[in-house]
């Protein structure tokens, strides 16, 4: 029986909507004509990582669930009939917005959604931006969904990702992959693979990293994505991965025994004492 696959699209993002959108909807339908039934899309995928300046006018982006980009991607996951996991800034009310993971079904329909949890500051050269001035932190926990695959997801998004509490709590909540759409430059290229592939160890799951790549068209003119998306297994061993400057996608089969086999072996979760870890949430 053929194991389940995912696949994780990374590109260089434009300033115009209907571009992303495009990019994004013939990358799927690749995808799926590649055999992949999960499919993760970068942070804020429809537009330009423009966190990097604090700008009233870029609350605009923001679209509601119900907008015009899920519209369209929810008829994508159908026609392709896989779990998407599309990003997207997403509008509440004016004033109430947040960096948000939608997650859609083969059928098209919403299974629901996940809100970044940790905001941070984001400096880049001597500009400040703060994420804070756009998204509110994330209120919906830390879900996972069970796809019709058999594979149960669950999503960090970006900086969530230096926080092995959220890492551990999706374990614990029944992941067997999660995901992590980012928009990453910099700094955090030496961490990019070994936090990922430390999480897939610790918590003895698939991850898939999937970050933005080169300049975004009409976006900073300084902050080039390093790209490099790839997917770890439960030991923590790159399985495949993307290059640094262009338009790729990359593959995983999701073995679960494996990971049982693993998880039996270690005894991690067995061994786990809660009853002391009272000071962690302090």
């Amino acid at each position: 029986m053929a194991l389940p696959k995912a696949a994780l699209i990374q590109f260089i993002g434009s300033s115009e909507k209907a571009n992303n959108i495009a990019k994004a909807k013939r990358y799927v339908a690749e995808a799926a004509s590649n055999g992949a039934q999960i499919v993760c899309l970068q942070e804020l995928f429809n537009t330009t990582y423009f966190c990097y300046t604090e700008e009233p006018a870029f609350w605009d982006l923001a679209e509601p669930i119900d907008g015009p980009t899920v519209h369209e991607m929810r008829k994508v996951a159908a026609e392709n009939r896989v779990v998407l996991v599309a990003p997207i800034y997403e509008k509440v009310i004016p004033g109430e917005l947040y960096n948000t993971a939608v997650v859609l079904g083969p059928d098209g329909e919403i299974m629901g959604k996940y809100r970044k949890t940790s905001i941070p500051l984001v400096k880049a050269n001597n500009l400040i931006g703060n994420e804070k001035f756009y998204f509110k932190p994330g209120n919906l926990g830390f879900p996972v969904w069970r796809t019709p695959f058999g594979v149960n997801i669950g999503v960090m998004i970006c900086y969530d990702r230096h926080f092995p509490e959220h890492a551990r709590l999706l374990a614990l909540n029944g992941a067997d992959l999660v995901l992590v759409p980012t928009a990453t430059a910099g700094m955090s290229r030496y961490l990019w693979e070994i936090e990922l592939q430390a999480h897939a160890i610790d918590n003895i799951y698939y991850i898939g990293g999937v970050n933005r790549v080169g300049l975004d068209e009409g976006g900073s003119p300084t902050q080039e994505y390093y790209g490099s998306s790839f997917f770890a297994n439960p030991k923590g061993q790159i399985m495949s991965q993307a290059g640094d400057k262009n338009d790729e996608i990359v593959y995983a089969e999701i073995d679960l025994r494996m990971m049982e086999d693993l998880r039996n072996t270690w005894g991690f979760f067995r061994d786990r004492r809660p009853d002391v870890y009272g000071p962690l949430a302090v």
